[in-house]
């Protein structure tokens, strides 16, 4: 029967013999109630060395095996990974950049658009003068005024003709179906008028670029 062997607690420094084969397993200290596995014996194993005069080999000894981790120490770590600082910043897909903020689709550093998965591009325009500017909101400013012309026209019509025909042989035009279709017509060729008014003067009031040829 091997003889039992003098385990040392890790924690207390307490030596004590273990009762038949505890090699690797774990025990709980009988003075501070420790629980730790014993470690094992160090054994020793052929180390080839080179080839000397008298062909001995060297014998080197061997660390002692692994123990298993404490698993109590385990659940009781909050964090048993070692992880600092969590960052979940968006960052850009292209270069690793950080971007503006969480709803920033451009990166400002490589000008990657995350929508459309292209990196932006820089081209060189051409300013624009004065009479380019000029001709690109003169039609805008004709169909504003053809609109309210066409106002001014629907109140007269309406409001001060009837007086105008009345006992004359132009009185057929107080009627009510033709101020009801002339109504009808003004009101669209209005609206027609105001929309692409609206879109010249104040949606793209400015000319399209002119890029300017390498």
């Amino acid at each position: 029967m091997a003889d039992s062997p003098i385990i040392t607690c890790p924690a207390c420094q307490k030596k004590f013999k273990g009762k038949g084969d505890l090699e690797g397993k774990k025990i709980k200290c009988p003075l501070c109630a420790k629980v730790f596995v014993v470690p094992g014996a160090k054994k020793t194993e052929a180390v080839q060395t080179p080839p000397a005069g008298d062909g001995l080999v060297a014998m080197a000894p061997t660390a002692p095996p692994l123990g298993f981790a404490d698993d109590e120490e385990d659940d009781n770590d909050p964090n048993p990974y070692g992880v600092t600082e969590l960052d979940i910043a968006p960052r850009c897909p292209n270069c690793a950049a950080l971007m503006a903020d969480e709803k920033a689709f451009i990166c400002l550093f490589c000008g990657y658009n995350t929508l459309t998965r292209e990196v932006g591009k820089t081209q060189k325009t051409i300013g624009h003068t004065a009479g380019e500017r000029f001709v690109h909101l003169f039609p805008g400013l004709a169909m504003a005024l053809t609109g309210f012309g066409f106002i001014l026209g629907m109140t007269y019509f309406s409001v001060v003709l009837p007086d105008v025909v009345h006992g004359s042989w132009l009185r057929f035009l107080d009627h009510e179906s033709l101020r009801m279709w002339f109504t009808i017509m003004a009101l669209g060729v209005i609206w027609g008028c105001g929309t692409f008014a609206y879109k010249r003067l104040i949606v793209q009031p400015t000319p399209p670029e002119k890029i300017k040829d390498k």
